[in-house]
């Protein structure tokens, strides 16, 4: 090689190694700001696997009674279709919003490809990171959507809040929905705040540059935050109990209620109202709904019926105003005038019986001849005295708006004493008046709250209501022999279990409503406690629309007693 030659290849590589130099001069002190500022701009972003950001609300052994149950749902993510190079700026403005709307509407069977459309449209422009399309995804629909491999359509998995059958909803409530997670009902609208603050998110995190694009090469990448203390709510609710309450009660019973309640704690185990109602679906029943399908009725507020005359005989026996032994005779009504009389069930009437028959095939006449004999404002002194009235819920507040109001006269009254005409009361009051003759005439207010945990951990006990005597427990323990004898031998027998012995009520109340067929439409009921003889439970049972309180409620009464002594 010439001199002249290597001079050449010399100045060459200099040249090039000048320029290089030079290359990184630039970028260094020229450019280095703003380089420094766009890879600080690179940032994670992620799709938030739980469905609301919400604490947890837990049974009393703490079982989630949400956020525990997963589907598969459909994302769509504007940075992960704008990082599609092959898609123009203009094109992916108009025409793959387009396209990817019409192939997910034709994939997803309850999605319109131009509702599709507008909500991916509308997180494009406003910057928003993710967007889910939809939920709930078939095995199907996910194996489509991933054949079809779209830009910036994902599908993950979802943690949802709550089950579609709507297990323990009047309990638990609902949030606004997917993009308003206020609690709207129940446990979540009476602990919002607590339970926003107890979020505890996983994700599935992606990386963007600067310009909102995502990153190629870089995957999702599962993300979950330490563990640490959420804000959590603890109920009084047994999640095994509320799986049998809710079985039975969606197989027998079309509209109605059940609670159940621990004698001794008065801590409320079970609570489910019928109709039932998915919590996905509100809007919806806000709108449509003819079956008030919302709302609880085991905190709403109906006649009783022969359940008030538990309270009729409590009060007698403790006035000593009448005997187990005392005699009555029943000619199948009770004559006020030549005009009125009050019929008995059983139209040609029991004939001679003792009052413990009378309470155990709930005679109609018998009952209101001990009312004339305690009179109104003594019934009216039982009533307060048994806190019959006290909507005190520890931990939830309802107001029933339940009343027993007895205008004067002796008409009046004997309506009153057959749980008709002025007196209202809730499933839950009920429930609170048979714990109290179960645990030897001791009254305490009930609970559905254990305690709340906040974000550093510290659990919030509410005060408990000691308890108070109301009734001796000589008078309870005669109670407690009367409702046993309607099981075994009155009209509970429906509700006799083989195991053990069970005391209860049978009821059916007049509600003023006709059916097609031109009959009064009733609410029938069973309410009682097992076992007899060391009480623990409390199970009280409505059946609206039903024959009555032995045939519908009983039944139903029994079946939820018998799978709870296989579990406790």
């Amino acid at each position: 090689m010439s001199l002249r030659r290597l001079y050449l290849l010399m100045s060459f590589f200099l040249l090039l190694y000048m320029i290089l130099v030079l290359r990184i001069a630039y970028f260094q002190v020229i450019k280095g700001q703003d380089l420094a500022a766009q890879a600080t701009a690179m940032r994670s972003q992620g799709i938030r696997l739980s469905e609301y950001s919400r604490g947890e609300i837990l049974d009393r052994n703490y079982q989630p009674l949400t956020g525990s149950y997963t589907s598969t749902a459909l994302y769509g993510l504007p940075a992960g279709m704008r990082s599609n190079r092959s898609v123009s700026d203009k094109v992916y403005g108009r025409d793959t919003l387009q396209v990817t709307g019409e192939i997910l509407g034709q994939i997803l069977d309850k999605q319109d490809s131009k509702a599709i459309q507008e909500q991916l449209r509308l997180a494009a422009k406003n910057g928003t990171t993710f967007v889910r399309i939809a939920s709930d995804l078939s095995e199907a629909e996910v194996q489509r959507v991933i054949s079809h491999n779209l830009p910036g359509i994902t599908v993950a998995p979802l943690i949802k809040r709550y089950r579609q059958d709507g297990f323990c909803c009047h309990v638990l409530g609902y949030v606004g929905g997917y993009q308003n997670n206020e609690g709207q009902a129940g446990i979540e609208k009476r602990y919002n705040a607590l339970l926003q603050k107890g979020s505890s998110p996983q994700e599935l995190l992606s990386v963007y540059d600067a310009r909102g694009a995502l990153i190629k090469g870089l995957n999702f990448k599962f993300y979950e935050e330490e563990d640490r203390a959420r804000g959590s709510v603890v109920l009084t609710i047994d999640k095994r109990i509320q799986e049998i309450v809710e079985e039975e009660i969606s197989a027998q019973v079309k509209s109605g209620a059940v609670v159940v309640m621990d004698v001794d704690s008065r801590e409320v185990l079970a609570m489910a109202s019928r109709p039932s109602f998915n919590p996905y679906h509100i809007e919806y029943l806000l709108k449509h709904d003819q079956n008030s399908s919302l709302i609880n009725r085991a905190l709403s507020r109906y006649h009783p019926g022969s359940l008030f005359k538990i309270l009729v005989t409590t009060a007698a026996l403790e006035e000593n105003l009448v005997s187990e032994r005392d005699k009555f005779h029943c000619s199948g009504k009770y004559v006020f005038n030549e005009t009125q009389s009050t019929s008995c069930w059983k139209e040609e009437g029991h004939g001679e019986l003792s009052f413990a028959q009378a309470f155990a095939c709930s005679c109609n006449p018998s009952f209101i001849e001990v009312g004339q004999r305690l009179g109104r404002e003594k019934l009216l002194t039982y009533v307060d005295k048994l806190h019959l009235c006290d909507e005190t819920l520890l931990g939830y507040a309802y107001h029933p708006g339940s009343y027993v109001r007895i205008n004067p006269g002796k008409i009046a009254l004997s309506n009153a004493c057959l749980g008709q005409e002025g007196v209202m009361l809730s499933p839950l009051q009920i429930s609170s008046l048979l714990a109290t003759v179960a645990d030897d005439g001791l009254w305490q207010a009930p609970s559905l709250l254990r305690y709340t945990i906040n974000s550093k951990g510290e659990r919030s006990r509410i005060a408990s209501s000691r308890k108070e005597r109301v009734i001796s427990p000589e008078t309870a323990g005669k109670v407690q022999e009367l409702m046993e004898l309607v099981v075994s031998e009155g009209t509970g027998k429906n509700a006799a279990l083989a195991e053990i012995k069970v005391a209860g009520k049978t009821a059916s109340s007049e509600t003023g409503n006709w059916k097609e067929d031109g009959e009064q439409s009733l609410d029938t009921w069973f309410g009682g406690y097992f076992p007899a003889d060391n009480p623990r439970w409390v199970v009280l049972v409505l059946v609206q629309e039903g024959e009555s309180g032995a045939v519908d409620a009983a039944p139903v009464f029994k079946n939820i007693a018998r799978e709870m002594l296989k579990i406790l």
